[in-house]
């Protein structure tokens, strides 16, 4: 089945943060209110009237960003309209009235609340790491998190009178807070940071006659995982990562357990795996069990449907050039049909609808009555329907089209009469700074083994200025349309720098950039970025590279019997748990901010390698190890150095195994193969390509002549998309065997161009001889 939806841009306002737009409920078959905050600290409330949008009540800025809002009330109601800004919660009613049984909730706490949830007179809330529970506007519940907290809600786990509490952090876990608040109940690791939690509620399978048996639960794409089937005992969780895997999630209050996992890359949609940012359950295609529409941080909006079965199937998808922030899904334009309406983060809300494009009646929708879509009351035949149905969508488009007319002479006023003003001022005065909002993700892509930055202004891109002073790898994105200029590096220097530019009429808002780091190199990037304004500004962010930037965290890791032949690091000294777990962090992405153990054990795996590192450390001791033996060794240089830097005394114990090099050099090699293969393939198309010119009939070449002909574009394409591997590949094998010798105490830097000019003849047997030379 495939969903057919229609987009309608509602209403502009300034930029928006996660979960601020939603549908205020209404009675069946009526348009639903719309409730949208910025970031400006504004709330504007309406309601589409003859495709216009006409507001119910507007709250003026408060100069804080509005960062989400909930529905709430008495016994579920959800008639009340609560809303974050700052570290304050308020609410009022739907007509915009003071809700006179709360008054604003100051949690007088120093982090800002990122997500809340309303329960009757409870409240709950979250910062970047600190959850808080209100009953009555009374704090009685607390929790610090070990990792920034991305969303929080409430299910009924064990049957009492308030709920339990789960909350999505980014260190990978769904933790389960007790009723109380204060208690750890349990977690669940997941496949990556949480972005976002929903309910999904559905009539236990097969008991109401219609709902198929097993509908909305089940296994989906193989797993590493068996993934649990609901009997309808059990609540039901969805949840969205990061990496742009959405899940199922069955529990209790004693237990968690999987269910159905989507995940982007093993469904060959790795372009289109973006953070699942907002999620909403509404039962769109109307098969008795509710859907899935999703909203991803790259623009993707998506509608799962379970109607083919137990496993989800994509029914919709629309690309978007921005990041959706909020999703919902109600009768907005038309109380006839059931529409998807969307917040994006530069304000912009959206509407995609079930109507079919064209067709309307007189009241803006299908007649009730009528057989036929878009035929009126009254009508005698389809034609004619058909026509006035035409001409109506003709009226409102040309209606609109005259209303943006206005709109847009109103703004060229406006422009003239500010430049007016600034150039009065500007005679005596220099501009200074011109404030801007800017999004921005800096992640690591496993399936790549590279990371991911994206960003994201409120308004057009100009430039990116990047910069950065440990040498890395610029890899092309299909989706960046952004013109790019690469400045040379002095001699000798190990520095980048590369300028993306925006053509002026594309208006691009958002930018995603693929960058390859190389480990033992750890630095910092730089972006400066300018959006298309005048006066000239820029906004500058830097992002760490550590020292182990490919290293990908574990949760679950093989049994002991079955992991390989492991080298060991043993650090022992004078030093706490926290100075050597600031160590592991400083060294290793996706480690918790904070600890609340005694003791760490955490797992790694080297995206690009597939090597691993088991970390375990306590107050005085720790131990690393790795099947590599240049994990090792920068692991050791980054705390030698940091411990020096604090005048701290270790001790440092290496034991490794010889056999782990060849077996890693034998794991180095298809890769190294099939690189001098494509080069070769490349050096070989200009020549094979005249020899075609000349002779019409080319069966004479041999077999592999005439497939690299054939397939002359994908081989260049993939060249292209790593323009750096080979150089790559011989970075790390150069590493392993300085960092072999160097474990040996011995310093064999002179023996290193003989391997350089080894690895452009490349064999393993070679390269193995020597490694034991």
């Amino acid at each position: 089945m495939e969903l057919s939806l229609h987009r309608q841009d509602l209403v502009q306002v300034s930029s928006t943060c996660q979960k601020t737009m939603r549908l205020l409920p209404t009675s069946k078959r009526r348009q639903s209110k719309v409730v949208v905050g910025d970031d400006t600290g504004s709330l504007l409330c309406f309601v589409m009237k003859r495709y216009e949008h006409e507001p119910i009540f507007k709250l003026p800025p408060t100069g804080k960003e509005v960062s989400r809002i909930e529905l709430g009330g008495i016994h579920d109601e959800r008639d009340k309209i609560f809303w974050a800004s700052g570290s304050t919660v308020r609410a009022i009613t739907k007509k915009g009235k003071e809700y006179p049984k709360f008054n604003a909730l100051n949690t007088d706490s120093t982090e800002p609340i990122r997500s809340f949830c309303v329960r009757d007179d409870d409240i709950h809330t979250a910062g970047e790491y600190i959850y808080n529970q209100f009953v009555s506007l009374q704090d009685k519940g607390f929790f610090m998190s070990n990792d920034r907290i991305n969303d929080l809600m409430c299910e009924h786990l064990s049957g009492g009178s308030r709920p339990e509490v789960l909350l999505g952090c980014q260190d990978r876990m769904v933790r389960v807070l007790a009723a109380t608040g204060s208690d750890l109940l349990f977690e669940q690791a997941m496949n990556g940071p949480v972005l976002t939690l929903e309910q999904y509620h559905n009539p236990p399978p097969g008991n109401d006659g219609f709902t198929p048996q097993g509908a909305g639960f089940g296994p989906s794409s193989p797993h590493r995982y068996k993934p649990s089937v609901n009997d309808g005992s059990l609540k039901e969780v969805v949840y969205g990562t990061e990496n742009g895997q959405l899940g199922l999630l069955l529990m209790d209050s004693q237990l968690m357990r999987r269910g159905w996992v989507i995940d982007p890359v093993l469904e060959g949609r790795r372009s289109k795996s973006g953070g699942v940012q907002c999620i909403c359950t509404a039962d769109i295609t109307h098969d008795g069990v509710k859907d899935l529409i999703i909203g991803r941080d790259d623009g993707q909006l998506e509608v799962w449907s379970f109607d083919m079965g137990p496993n989800p199937k994509l029914v919709f998808e629309k690309a978007l050039q921005e990041s959706i922030t909020s999703v919902d899904c109600g009768l907005v334009t038309n109380a006839n049909f059931d529409e998807v309406v969307i917040a994006t983060y530069s304000g912009k809300v959206v509407s995609f609808s079930t109507q079919p494009g064209g067709i309307e009646s007189e009241e803006g929708g299908m007649s009730p009555d009528s057989k036929q879509p878009g035929v009126r009351k009254g009508a005698k035949g389809g034609k004619p329907g058909e026509e006035e149905g035409g001409s109506n969508v003709k009226e409102r488009g040309d209606k609109k089209i005259r209303n943006l007319r206005q709109e847009i002479e109103k703004l060229h006023e406006k422009v003239e009469k500010e430049k007016e003003r600034y150039g009065k001022v500007s005679e005596s005065l220099i501009a200074a700074d011109v404030q801007f909002k800017m999004k921005d993700k800096w992640t690591l892509k496993p399936e790549d083994a590279c990371y991911q930055l994206h960003i994201e202004l409120s308004m057009p891109l100009e430039t990116v200025l990047l910069q950065c002073d440990v040498p890395i790898e610029l890899l092309d994105v299909d989706s960046n349309v952004a013109i790019v200029s690469r400045t040379p590096a002095a001699p000798g220097s190990t520095s980048v720098l590369a300028t993306y530019r925006c053509q002026a009429g594309a208006n691009v808002n958002r930018l995603e950039l693929n960058i390859r780091t190389s480990e033992g190199r750890y630095g910092s990037l730089q972006a400066y970025v300018w959006p298309r304004i005048s006066p000239k500004t820029a906004r500058a962010a830097s992002y760490p590279i550590k020292p182990l930037s490919l290293h990908t965290r574990l949760h679950e890791v093989a049994d002991e019997s079955a992991l390989p032949l492991m080298n060991r690091l043993k650090i022992s000294g004078s030093f706490s748990l926290p100075e050597v777990h600031s160590w592991v962090v400083a060294c290793l992405p996706e480690v918790p901010a904070r600890l609340q153990e005694e003791e760490a054990s955490f797992a790694f795996r080297n995206t690009f390698l597939d090597t691993l590192l088991l970390c375990t450390y306590r107050q005085g001791e720790a131990t690393f190890r790795s099947d590599s033996l240049t994990t090792l060794a920068i692991v050791k240089e980054v705390v030698t150095k940091e411990a020096t830097a604090r005048k701290m005394q270790i001790q440092v114990a290496v034991d490794t195994k010889e056999e782990t090099v060849p077996t890693l050099l034998r794991k180095i090699d298809p890769m190294m193969r099939y690189q001098l293969s494509l080069t070769n393939k490349v050096k070989l198309i200009d020549t094979l390509k005249e020899v075609k010119m000349q002779e019409p009939d080319t069966s004479f070449l041999a077999p592999e002549y005439l497939e690299i002909l054939e397939n002359e574009e994908q081989i260049k394409s993939e060249l292209k998309e790593q323009p750096g591997r080979l150089q790559f590949l011989y970075g790390i094998i150069t590493d392993l065997y300085v960092d072999n010798f160097k474990f040996k105490g011995q310093n064999v830097t002179q023996h290193v161009p003989q391997l350089q000019r080894a690895l452009e003849d490349y064999s393993l047997d070679v390269i193995l001889a020597f490694f034991l030379r």
